[in-house]
């Protein structure tokens, strides 16, 4: 019998075709929720993910490269950063930092001074930039910022081209004067070899609007000695509590605008120093009286220590600057390179003790310091007894991260204060940066003081680099440098030296099962501890 396979067709489609058409409809509309969903998770998702650093590797014309090649060596030795403007692949995305314990900034655009009231207290917001930005409404720009940490120096060197082989370049110096901690110097040096005129605009932020800033008064001042023009601003600025503090802040009056002809040079330096009360309660206010001498108090500071800059070169106060940063890195730790991933090298570690020093006062080097008052830091500064009482700190990753602004500097550095005070290292840092250097380096390593005998406790299957810890104190007169060095059978080789020849030390392995030996070291498979002492083998 033959089949009608039209007819069948159509039965099949009036039985079946409804649910079929539904079906289709269903699962259509099924598949537009689910692209509607995912997309929904996914634009989630990328909020909840934390945002990597865009990188471009972009070819930089040879004038940037120029002006770093000279800072190279630098660079090497791990003691600077560099970061291009926008950052290249590879960098470490820095912050360009500058501090001595009671004023710190940065060359970032959001950048204000912070005031360091307290060593227990994060930093306060000043709401006040004195950072000079340089632009060009007609030639094209590049930039990059340095942090050079053994001199306690930030950079940022711009270069704007003029032709295809002609450039003009600005080196902007900035830093917090170590030895006058009232003092910001900023440096900027302009030159220009091309045969154009070079136009640039040079602007400062200055104050920014917030609601905790009162504004007391402001008024021109000049100086006998300079027919420059400074503007002096005394601020008063709400706090934590209901307390508040007022500074005053005088700065050079800086020309706006800048013409340098073909083939000359310019160079601008601009002083800004900044003088602050102790925290106030908001009863203070109610006596006017105070409050006004206080203010006329702090005004006639600044005006002393402007005078005093002033009245010294500007490259005898950057070497100054230099020469006592150079006694603070006396002592200091380095770390062989390692190009595994994720690894923390010597740029990583130098980097986070240098914020911390800039977040701490050196008060065995500031001027006008009472001499009392320096030989009582100076005192601390050998009570190491009971300092540190724990594990090495290079395991702690938080101790690390990279700060992203001015107050993540002063969030790193109390948690550094709050890990090595808790590890018995209060007394030592109350010496100030030269106290909190050497408490860092006993954690890093960690090496411990009890009753004249040093003892360094380290895993041996952790020891899979070379270190070497340089003029760690022992006593009010000898040094001690820690070389450890990991051979080709992976195993560590510690020596010792000593920097007085006239001074005697013993070391022996853990427990002293062998007799003391004289600058040698044991090894061992167990912590290795490591003991010295001084004229004695008891």
């Amino acid at each position: 019998m033959a089949i009608d396979l039209k007819n069948l067709m159509k039965a099949i489609d009036r039985r079946y075709g409804i649910t079929f058409r539904r079906l289709k409809r269903r699962s259509r509309r099924s598949l537009i929720f689910c692209i509607i969903g995912a997309i929904i998770i996914l634009y989630l998702l990328s909020k909840l993910m934390p945002r990597q650093v865009t990188y471009q590797n972009i070819q930089y014309d040879a004038c940037i490269q120029k002006r770093l090649e000279q800072f190279s060596r630098d660079q090497t030795e791990m003691n600077a950063i560099f970061n291009h403007e926008p950052i290249q692949y590879g960098e470490i995305v820095s912050l360009p930092f500058t501090g001595n314990g009671y004023l710190g900034l940065s060359l970032s655009s959001q950048s204000q001074i912070q005031l360091l009231t307290d060593i227990r207290s994060q930093f306060i917001s000043s709401g006040y930039s004195p950072i000079v930005r340089i632009s060009s409404d007609t030639w094209e720009d590049s930039s990059a910022t340095m942090m050079q940490m053994k001199e306690g120096l930030v950079r940022r060197i711009q270069c704007f081209k003029i032709s295809k082989e002609r450039s003009a370049h600005v080196t902007h110096l900035l830093y917090t004067h170590r030895k006058r901690p009232s003092l910001i110097v900023q440096e900027i040096d302009i030159t220009n070899p091309s045969e154009h005129t070079l136009d640039l605009d040079l602007k400062q932020k200055k104050q920014i609007s917030t609601n905790d800033l009162k504004q007391l008064n402001q008024q021109d001042i000049q100086f006998d000695t300079t027919k420059d023009i400074f503007i002096m601003t005394t601020n008063q600025l709400s706090i934590r509590q209901h307390n508040f503090i007022i500074y005053v802040i005088l700065t050079h009056k800086i020309i706006s605008n800048s013409h340098i002809k073909s083939g000359s040079q310019e160079k601008q330096i601009i002083f800004t120093v900044v003088k602050f009360s102790s925290i106030l309660s908001e009863n203070s206010l109610l006596n006017k009286t105070y409050i006004e001498q206080l203010q006329e108090q702090l005004q006639q500071q600044a005006k002393n220590d402007m005078l005093d800059a002033l009245s010294i070169s500007s490259i005898r106060l950057l070497q100054e600057h230099i020469n006592t940063w150079s006694l603070i890195w006396q002592s200091g730790f380095s770390i062989s390179r390692s190009l595994a991933p994720s690894t923390m090298n010597g740029d990583i570690i130098n980097r986070t003790v240098y914020y911390i020093l800039c977040s701490t006062s050196a008060p065995l080097y500031e001027l006008n310091i009472d001499e009392t008052k320096r030989n009582e830091f100076n005192q601390s500064l050998f009570q190491v007894d009971q300092c540190y009482e724990s594990h090495s700190t290079l395991m702690g990753e938080k101790l690390w991260i990279a700060p992203g602004d001015d107050l993540a500097v002063s969030q790193l550095t109390n948690l550094w204060r709050s890990t090595l005070s808790r590890k018995g290292c209060f007394t030592l840092m109350r010496s100030g940066a030269n106290g909190v250097l050497q408490s860092i380096l006993l954690s890093i390593g960690g090496i411990r003081f009890r009753n004249h005998h040093l003892e360094m406790y380290l895993d041996p299957k952790e020891l899979h680099r070379d270190m070497f810890f340089r003029s760690i104190n022992f006593g009010k007169q000898y040094h001690i440098n820690i070389s450890i060095t990991v051979g080709h059978d992976n195993r560590a080789v510690i020596d010792v030296s000593i920097d007085n020849e006239n001074a005697q030390a013993y070391a022996c392995d853990a427990g002293c099962l062998d007799s003391p030996t004289k600058l040698r070291i044991l090894e061992n498979d167990a912590l290795v501890e490591i003991l010295f002492e001084f004229e004695s083998k008891e």
